[in-house]
């Protein structure tokens, strides 16, 4: 049966678009982010060799490139200037994410570091600091784990001691993207007493503090990632986001308003995965017959692309609802964040199977895909901590 209905005769006309003109019809989205998503698409064609290029460096110089090259054409702008839009920040990192994850890397940490500043930042902090980050100039991180506190990001240990205006940070923060390439870093720490959630607060820090240094850690998807550690830093008491003691409700309100955006950068994996698997079945062939025209091939098929479906509809009403600032938004972005990632674990590996031995060979899309879709489950909220909050909200009644 040849299908070319709505929705895929144009996807497979063109297999290598980042974004789809169906999803973008959506009520989800308007004219603004249609644009948006047309302008994404016509920059990635535009800048392939430059982006070639910068992808053919090490990780850590083609990370810089890449968030100077986003930078200049002024999509860390277009995300989090002074009007936040996160269906844009959705959108840019599907595409991205399915051209490659190192883009959506670079995009996703230097908006995720620049959002404190936006929304709490002061108006001196975001006039100093902001232009760099926004350009691509200056590059950031955001420092929130420590070995022994994992998920639980009320009990850091990290002590930020008042020493007259100013703090002393001593000690360590685990697993920071951008650890070892940042400029400036957003750390939470302890000015406070005790070990609960009070008492934590959120600094803007100079990578180039003296006392300060990095140590990298590789992973299996090569990306500038490490530990921080603090050894008697003096950090000024005018580089606190949000005021003293703020610094919890600062992190978490930030993780809660672009975690769905993990949702967001999942799909693009998972589009990019449904796509190669396709190419791949209706071109080769198994005694005789295209892979394409076994059923079993075609039920797996079919599976990938509804569970890709509704991913991409959790993350649009995620988006969407945050965008309007409704009262839900923490449930809707946990929801579309643990089920866009666990979809594209599962769409990615179902297109290594389908590949089979081809999918294994290294440095290979399914194998490349493999290697950088497993971390999706594990940063900015593990899937069992969206569980744990889903659960809650289920048994009290805030949704189901």
């Amino acid at each position: 049966m040849n299908y070319t209905g709505p929705g895929l005769a144009n996807e497979a006309s063109t297999p290598h678009r980042c974004l789809d003109a169906d999803y973008l019809a959506l009520p989800f989205f308007d004219d603004r982010h249609r644009e948006v998503a047309a302008r994404l698409e016509s920059w990635l064609r535009e800048k392939d060799a430059a982006i070639e290029a910068a992808l053919a460096q090490s990780p850590k110089e083609a990370t810089r490139r890449a968030i100077g090259l986003l930078g200049e054409a002024g999509w860390f702008s277009a995300a989090v200037s002074e009007s936040i839009d996160y269906r844009i920040i959705c959108i840019v990192r599907e595409g991205l994410a399915y051209r490659h994850d190192l883009l959506d890397f670079a995009f996703s940490i230097q908006v995720l570091s620049a959002l404190p500043l936006v929304l709490w930042g002061t108006e001196d902090q975001r006039s100093q600091f902001l232009p760099g980050l926004l350009a691509g100039r200056r590059i950031a991180a955001f420092a929130l784990t420590e070995r022994e506190s994992g998920s639980d990001v009320a009990s850091v240990a990290l002590a930020a001691t008042p020493a007259g205006q100013d703090y002393r940070l001593a000690g360590e923060k685990n697993w920071i993207a951008n650890a070892d390439i940042a400029d400036h870093i957003m750390v939470l720490a302890r000015t406070g007493a005790g070990t609960g959630p009070m008492g934590l607060s959120l600094f803007f820090a100079d990578a180039s503090t003296a006392g300060l240094t990095a140590e990298a850690v590789e992973l299996i998807a090569p990306r500038p990632f490490g530990h921080l550690h603090f050894a008697d830093c003096v950090i000024p008491g005018g580089r606190i986001i949000g005021g003293n003691g703020a610094g919890l409700a600062v992190a978490l309100d930030t993780l809660e308003r672009v975690r769905m955006s993990v949702g967001a950068a999942a799909n693009g994996f998972a589009r990019r995965a449904l796509h190669e698997a396709r190419t791949h079945v209706t071109r080769v062939r198994a005694t005789g017959t295209r892979l394409a025209d076994i059923p079993v091939v075609q039920q797996k098929l079919a599976r990938m692309a509804v569970a890709l479906h509704t991913a991409r509809l959790a993350v649009a009403q995620a988006a969407w609802d945050m965008d309007r600032d409704g009262g839900s938004r923490c449930l809707t972005s946990s929801l579309a964040k643990l089920h866009a990632t666990e979809t594209a674990q599962s769409v990615v590996d179902d297109c290594v199977q389908l590949h089979g031995a081809a999918g294994v060979v290294s440095n290979s899309v399914p194998e490349r895909l493999y290697r950088q879709v497993r971390s999706l489950r594990i940063y900015e909220g593990t899937s069992e901590i969206q569980e744990a909050i889903l659960g809650e909200a289920v048994t009290y009644g805030f949704l189901g």
